[in-house]
């Protein structure tokens, strides 16, 4: 910073080390979009955790100035599910409008569903 010869130097400085160049956030845009792509519950991987995994990437896609409407996320969320859900799936699918259920609405069926399973 020392070498800048204004503020506007110092800022563009602060700009690309902070927050990257165009090149540089595009890069990360795609990779947050292949994950939030490619977004599969784990194996042995808890209601929980797998919405928290979720939920970081959606947020920082968010942060990025993507936009993804609610639906999308539901839809997105409750086809990550692994086969063994699929009943669950298929009851919320013919229970509930997906155009209009909020995902914390998901989280809380399938959280249910877990704990009787335990």
């Amino acid at each position: 910073m020392s070498s800048c010869k204004d503020a506007k130097e110092v800022w563009d400085k602060l700009e690309v080390t902070y927050e990257g160049t165009n090149e540089v956030n595009e890069t990360k845009i795609g990779l947050l979009n292949l994950k939030y792509e490619n977004f599969k519950m784990e194996p042995d991987e808890d209601v929980t955790n797998m919405f928290d995994r979720f939920s970081t990437i959606t947020n920082e896609l968010k942060g990025y100035g993507e936009i993804i409407s609610e639906d999308k996320l539901v839809r997105k969320l409750l086809y990550s599910l692994p086969e063994s859900w699929d009943s669950k799936k298929t009851a919320i699918i013919e229970a509930k409008n997906l155009k209009t259920l909020k995902l914390d609405e998901l989280m809380g069926s399938l959280l249910t569903l877990e704990i009787m399973k335990k």
